[in-house]
């Protein structure tokens, strides 16, 4: 094992009543199983406090986060993922998919990437200027009633003042949102404005946040659409 391992931080996002497994690694080669050297998983609520931890076994294959949160009472929480690996055993960036289902629902299942976030530092010390832009651009045919991107800020002690726009042809929206270290918000996002339907929405902020475009059904609220933004400008 190397004396300086490499670490990856990777966020989402998870809600009550979902069956909700974690891919630890997502294996590239099929001759090699690659394993972690180290994961520590944490929950944290809106405000940000933290409100489980656990050293999560690295020759886990698959981490059932629906299980390990099912006892909590709250209605969101951010979940971060700390890894350490070694660049020797990896010869790329270790990622993590997850499967996501509302329990009882005859909804289909959502396979979604993690958001590796990285971390919560500003690329440049005393950065001023919004340098981290994301986007999701959406398809041309709707499949949820309502829409919203869920935000949150791992940082350990800097707060982020974000800028989320929604488009709608060539008309845009704006929203400013401040979120401090840990914490995490839905911000709903209109399907439609005068007619147009959502065509993209973007994130601004200094330093990478964990973001997830959200799609849910009208009644149930159901997730029908859970993914990451993409990062373009850095």
């Amino acid at each position: 094992m190397s004396s300086k391992p490499s670490g990856l931080l990777s966020a989402t996002f998870a809600e009550p009543a979902y069956d909700h497994l974690v891919e630890l690694v997502h294996q590239r080669d099929a001759a090699a199983h690659r394993r972690l050297a180290s994961l520590r998983m944490t929950a944290h609520d809106a405000d940000g406090r933290e409100v489980l931890a656990l050293d999560v076994d690295p020759a886990r294959e698959i981490f059932d986060l629906g299980a390990a949160l099912s006892e909590r009472p709250e209605e969101r929480l951010m979940v971060l993922f700390d890894a350490r690996y070694d660049e020797h055993v990896f010869p790329y960036r270790p990622h993590q998919y997850a499967y996501l289902h509302p329990r009882g629902a005859t909804d289909a299942p959502l396979y979604y990437a993690v958001n590796a976030t990285l971390g919560g530092v500003p690329d440049r010390i005393g950065a001023t200027n919004i340098n981290n832009v994301e986007t999701y651009v959406f398809r041309p045919r709707a499949f949820a009633e309502r829409y919203s991107v869920m935000l949150g800020n791992v940082s350990r002690f800097a707060a982020a003042q974000a800028q989320l726009i929604a488009y709608y042809g060539t008309e845009r929206v704006g929203h400013q949102i401040e979120l401090p270290p840990k914490a995490h918000v839905e911000a709903m996002v209109a399907a439609d404005l005068e007619g147009i339907r959502l065509s993209r929405v973007e994130t601004k902020a200094p330093f990478r946040l964990a973001t997830y475009v959200v799609g849910r059904r009208a009644e149930s609220g159901h997730l029908v659409l859970f993914d990451h933004l993409f990062t373009y400008v850095k």
